[in-house]
């Protein structure tokens, strides 16, 4: 079957067809990792892989650009994996990962690695991004993770265009959420245009650390305290860093999850848009100050009413070419760090006790200088993982001992972190504290 006979899925939606766009010359794909206390078999794996196709749509498509408008068409293909040498570093997956684009056709646009450990195995998933954002991909990481178990996965439908599923939310927003910007985001430097680097196939340095329980709890509890959250704090705590580091300026970019922002479904797609802070050297005097007012504009910037507006203004002005793609996401991309914030995962009681750890989303978009720094929440424990191709030294363990001083200074008014949490209970899931 030749890939125009492939029956079309549906088309590619303005923001989907931006990523392909930029990826003509510049490939995106992003991992994510599971860690789990048990070994499992190749031919479980596939089994797996399989069902978890079946359950969601848009891993079982090709991209066709042959059309004058990109669709997806089916994939009779199966997302093929490998298994890796016995105790490879997961972390070395991640990085050959980045050097293999993933080509639009024949699809699927998904790849596994086994990777067998001592004491159990990890499973490194890979998306190119036209089919998921890393939220879709964590939940396409958990239903593995499920289906390994041996739960049955239920198939969905084809998820929408996110330009037209925004349309239909109403615009209407918050007037508290509607201020003025603050003088950081009227800053000329926030809108300083980021520099490609062509694609070369060269492995990114990755680096990797899990907080503990204990101090991943206290910053949770600490964010309540200041009415803050756990995302503005590692925003504040990459800027305390690289501040430290002699950059005068920084800015910081961060995904935004539609799902969360506007009661979107869960699924595997893509469904994010762009938030960018920034902040200059003597904000790092007052952290916790800094952080509120990263949640502050992150909040104003991630409205229905901003979000609608944005993805309004794309759907009405697509790019029609690669360079037209690649000026728009320099233009809306460029910054010193990127942080994507998953919040706390939440897979299911049985498949909790297997899974050991979860890392990632791990990615390079091919900006010169970019820091990506992706970040995710399982069994209470928060782990950080970083890929860039020009390393600042000791970034990451840094931005933990940034958090850790954070935390440990008392509060201001005396109240102990007992009585705050009394005070200001947190949501039920999490989510809010940690983004």
């Amino acid at each position: 079957m030749t890939m125009s006979q492939g029956r079309i899925v549906r088309p590619l939606g303005a923001f989907e067809r931006t990523i392909d766009f930029y990826t003509h010359r510049n490939p995106v794909q992003f991992s994510l990792v599971a860690e789990l206390d048990r070994r499992v078999r190749a031919s479980t794996l596939a089994s797996a892989l399989a069902a978890l196709q079946d359950r969601h749509p848009l891993l079982a498509v090709a991209v066709d650009r042959a059309v004058p408008e990109a669709v997806f068409r089916a994939s009779e293909g199966a997302i093929p994996y490998e298994t890796a040498a016995d105790g490879t570093p997961w972390q070395s997956v991640v990085a050959v990962e980045q050097t293999r684009p993933i080509p639009p056709t024949p699809g699927p646009l998904a790849r596994a690695v086994l990777v067998p450990q001592e004491s159990g195995c990890a499973v490194v998933l890979t998306f190119a991004h036209q089919i998921a954002d890393g939220v879709g991909g964590l939940r396409a990481l958990l239903d593995l993770v499920a289906a390994l178990d041996g739960e049955e996965l239920a198939p969905s439908r084809v998820p929408e265009a996110q330009e037209e599923l925004l349309a239909r939310v109403g615009a209407a927003a918050d007037a508290g959420n509607a201020a003025t910007s603050t003088p950081s985001e009227d800053d000329e430097r926030m809108s300083a245009i980021g520099e490609l680097m062509p694609f070369s196939g060269r492995r990114p340095h990755v680096d990797a650390l899990a907080q503990d329980q204990g101090l991943t709890a206290r910053l949770v509890r600490r964010c309540r305290w200041e009415r803050a959250s756990v995302h503005a704090a590692l925003c504040a705590a990459a800027t305390v860093v690289l501040h430290r580091r002699g950059r005068e300026f920084v800015r910081v970019l961060s995904p935004v999850d539609l799902r969360r922002s506007v009661d979107l479904p869960d699924e595997v797609v893509v469904r994010f848009a762009g938030a960018r802070t920034g902040s200059v050297a003597h904000d790092v005097n007052d952290f916790w100050a800094l952080a509120r007012r990263t949640r502050e504009s992150l909040s104003r910037q991630r409205t229905p009413q901003a979000l609608k507006g944005g993805s309004t203004a794309l759907a009405e002005h697509p790019p029609a070419s690669h360079t037209d793609a690649e000026a728009m996401m320099t233009a809306a991309t460029a910054a010193d760090i990127q942080i994507t914030n998953l919040g706390v995962a939440h897979p299911s009681r049985q498949n909790l006790s297997a899974l050991s750890a979860l890392w990632g989303p791990a990615q390079i978009t091919q900006l010169r200088g970019e820091h990506v720094l992706g970040v995710v929440t399982v069994g209470g424990q928060l782990r950080m993982t970083e890929l860039t191709h020009t390393p600042v030294a000791e970034l990451v363990p840094e931005m933990g001992a940034v958090l850790a001083e954070a935390c440990a200074e008392s509060p201001s008014g005396g109240r102990s972190e007992r009585d705050t949490e009394v005070q200001t209970p947190a949501r039920t899931n999490g989510v809010d504290h940690f983004l």
